[in-house]
């Protein structure tokens, strides 16, 4: 009896947890999730991750990047417009969301890079560099064995 009321308990907290994180906006990586009614995903982490063909069924796709055009991580976007209000703190560079067609007011913040507003058409892909943020780019140079 115990068990069962632990496991109750248990999976009415997870549940509660997925309910709060679905509604604060905060996302997990490559985990698409229904916010403010939108189904938005956060990615972009890496080559594999960025080649998934799931992404192309996003027509809102803004991008975060540096002053080098290094991507940037764990940037705050909020979408208004068309009757749509989404929020979302995503870890990786890119901000999916399938949105319809229609022209969005975007605001967003970057640690160390700052606040950005711009209007972005949906379909559409936005690339947003904040020329303040990003470390030194190091080129890679000749290999060399022995």
């Amino acid at each position: 009896m115990k068990t069962a009321c632990l496991s109750v308990i248990l999976a009415a907290s997870a549940l509660a947890a997925g309910t709060a994180l679905a509604q604060s906006g905060a996302m997990q990586d490559e985990q698409p999730m229904t916010v403010s009614g939108v189904e938005t995903a956060c990615t972009g982490t890496s080559l594999e991750v960025r080649s998934d063909p799931r992404w192309a069924a996003y027509p809102f796709h803004l991008e975060v990047a540096g002053k080098d055009g290094q991507y940037l991580g764990d940037p705050k976007v909020t979408v208004n417009g068309n009757g749509h209000s989404v929020s979302v703190q995503c870890a990786g560079p890119w901000v999916l969301m399938k949105l319809p067609a229609g022209s969005y007011h975007v605001s967003l913040d970057v640690p160390e890079g700052g606040h950005r507003d711009l209007t972005m058409r949906v379909p559409g892909k936005t690339v947003v560099h904040f020329p303040n943020a990003g470390g030194e780019v190091t080129p890679i140079g000749p290999v060399t064995t022995r």
